[in-house]
């Protein structure tokens, strides 16, 4: 299934991670996004489930903020992007083995030259990087989902459930029926919720039943 990995570094860019799997959340749906923190349960084999999910993903975007090739290993002194068993380094050089679709989203910063990236990531200079600015997430967050729709397939139908997303607080999904149909799926303190809206007098998230 297509699907979006969010890989990024711990301690670098800490306002980024949350807030764009919240929005490619609301925009993909949970199965299409994943980012280890919200999409793995307690007690989960850490290694072989991410390789899972790397296998099965279409995109991964790696976050790369400021302190994302500086940031030192506390036991070593080694940067920890070059210390074995740096999860940043080896699902992006899982993700370039795979030939999967890599995209750089740069937090404020800009991308590392090949020469300064372990030789197995040096591919990750190749990749067009996407700008993500802490003071303008809401336009750079439009981008950046405007070219994931590319490779994954939205839950929202339409702009206007798309802007619903980002501007309602309501949880509930809109899928497209085809011939201008929808189905709304209301999520509520009472469960689930479905209302069939035919074309012409679509519902949107939010509105009055």
């Amino acid at each position: 299934m297509a699907g979006i990995f969010i890989n990024y570094r711990t301690g670098d860019g800490q306002w980024a991670p949350e807030l764009i799997d919240e929005r490619l959340v609301q925009i993909f749906g949970e199965g299409r996004v994943f980012r280890d923190r919200r999409s793995m349960r307690p007690g989960t084999d850490f290694p072989p489930h991410l390789r899972r999910e790397l296998q099965q993903c279409t995109v991964l975007l790696a976050l790369i903020g400021r302190h994302w090739l500086t940031v030192r290993d506390e036991k070593t002194g080694a940067r920890r992007i070059d210390v074995p068993g740096d999860y940043v380094h080896d699902e992006i050089e899982e993700a370039i083995n795979l030939n999967k679709v890599i995209i750089p989203v740069l937090l404020d910063t800009t991308l590392p030259g090949a020469d300064r990236l372990p030789r197995s990531l040096a591919r990750l200079n190749d990749r067009q990087a996407l700008n993500m600015r802490e003071g303008y997430t809401h336009h750079d967050l439009d981008i950046l989902v405007t070219e994931l729709r590319e490779y994954v397939p939205a839950v929202r139908a339409g702009r206007d459930a798309e802007q619903s997303a980002r501007h309602s607080g309501n949880s509930g999904s809109v899928f497209d029926m085809g011939n201008g149909n929808t189905f709304d799926i209301r999520r509520s303190a009472f469960g689930i919720t479905p209302t069939y809206n035919e074309a012409g007098s679509r519902r949107n998230p939010g509105d009055p039943a």
